[in-house]
């Protein structure tokens, strides 16, 4: 089933949960991702990159059964072909995964492909390869990014969110701090791994988030007076 632009970019709005392997507080990835789905995420991503084929496969067909109770938008990382194979929405691939035009001439729309870009010279060629949304990031500082990312800043963001026509989402560093600002910026998204998965409270923090995106994208043009953008917390 083809997939139209308009529903795409309605798919790719508010609060992206990501479960990431090496921040998982569970024994597997379906406690975690109830608590997102709970919490009212509307984007979740299952994120395996140390994990075998079999297992990616074993758990994403556990994530995309929750489809029946929950709606949502199901983005595996990488492993376009299992993502196509039990049902989930899209992929999401970054520079060293499968190119974004392969999985295309391969899947045509019937996958969302999501890309992770690192400077705006990479979202564009990422928009020009096919990608259905780009990942921009890291916006502030992050534990879970190592140096060969440098931080983008709110203005890259903003400088990036007037020039695609994709939907972008924010990524890196993002926090109650600093979330008004990253939203005012253009982002049509924001992404979070710690920040929700080591919370005390995981569906808590992703209602707060969820409800902050909604409250603030209300506002005529997403605009808000600069506020604090020096947030030092998780991704």
């Amino acid at each position: 089933m083809k997939t139209s632009p308009s529903r795409k970019k309605a798919q790719i709005s508010g609060l992206y949960a990501i479960a990431d392997e090496a921040w998982n507080p569970f024994q597997g990835f379906r406690p975690l991702i109830l608590k997102f789905l709970q919490g009212g995420a509307k984007i979740v991503q299952l994120r395996m990159k140390n994990s075998s084929p079999g297992e990616v496969r074993r758990d994403a067909l556990l994530i995309a059964a929750l489809k029946k109770d929950f709606d949502f938008t199901f983005i595996l990382n990488d492993h376009a072909d299992i993502a196509a194979e039990v049902g989930a929405d899209g992929v999401h691939v970054g520079e060293n995964d499968e190119p974004v035009a392969d999985i295309k001439k391969r899947h045509g729309e019937r996958l969302i492909v999501g890309y992770s870009s690192h400077s705006i010279d990479e979202a564009h060629s990422a928009q020009s390869a096919g990608a259905d949304y780009i990942a921009f990031g890291a916006i502030f500082h992050t534990m879970t990014k190592g140096p060969g990312h440098p931080v983008q800043g709110i203005e890259k963001l903003r400088a990036l969110a007037a020039s695609v026509s994709l939907p972008v989402v924010a990524i890196g560093g993002i926090c109650r701090e600093n979330i008004r600002d990253v939203i005012s910026a253009g982002a049509d998204s924001v992404a979070m791994i710690t920040a929700l998965s080591q919370a005390s409270d995981i569906s808590g923090e992703v209602a707060y988030y969820s409800k902050m995106f909604d409250d603030v994208s209300s506002l005529t043009g997403k605009g808000l007076s600069p506020g604090c953008s020096r947030g030092q917390c998780g991704k």
